[in-house]
């Protein structure tokens, strides 16, 4: 669970990142903006995923 929440912390981070650097209105908010949101985010997560599938990796309680 503790993995979830740090995926979930860094994904919503770089969202409302994004959506406030970009300025947009949250009632303004379109399928495009929404789409460029979400890839950002998944960007942003991509790397977690990745030390996660690392076998050697050892954070997330996984071991050896």
């Amino acid at each position: 669970m503790t993995m979830v929440k740090s995926w979930g912390k860094v994904f919503m981070s770089t969202v409302l990142a994004l959506f406030l650097v970009d300025g947009a209105d949250v009632f303004g908010v379109n399928w495009s903006d929404l789409r460029m949101y979400l890839a950002a985010g998944v960007a942003a997560v991509l790397p977690l995923a990745i030390t996660y599938l690392d076998p050697t990796d050892t954070r997330w309680g996984k071991e050896k």
